[in-house]
């Protein structure tokens, strides 16, 4: 199974890692990837040691004035966020809070999975 090649290599880098994945369906291992970590319909959240993977609806509350995306999704505890896309005020309060930012050339959850020690840092975040 693929992610036994995956594994080998995480085992190599870090020792357990949570990634939160923006997609845009809950579809399982096939889920297509959302273009925006912050209007995805549902997260996907891969766990590198257990090599669990769950999938939730995405109930971030644009409106919460007291909480932004980024602080309602460390509830999540996660390591990394994949998205393909992601305002520079996000960019800026995932760094503050220490957790990486991922991208690439992705299509689906399991192509992220697939490539976890290929995933590029996100530098700079889009325009909106």
């Amino acid at each position: 199974m693929f992610y036994n090649k995956m594994s080998q290599v995480w085992k190599k880098t870090r020792k357990k890692m949570k990634i939160l994945i923006a997609i845009n369906e809950s579809n399982g291992i096939n889920s297509k990837l959302s273009e925006h970590f912050g209007h995805c319909p549902y997260f996907a959240i891969y766990e590198t040691e257990t090599k669990n993977l769950e999938f939730i609806k995405n109930k971030i509350d644009h409106s919460n004035q007291n909480l932004t995306p980024v602080d309602q999704m460390m509830k999540f505890n996660p390591d990394v966020v994949f998205t393909l896309g992601a305002g520079q005020r996000a960019v800026n309060l995932f760094n503050e809070r220490k957790v990486e930012l991922k991208t690439g050339d992705y299509k689906t959850v399991k192509e992220v999975i697939e490539n976890i020690e290929n995933l590029k840092e996100m530098g700079n975040g889009c325009e909106h």
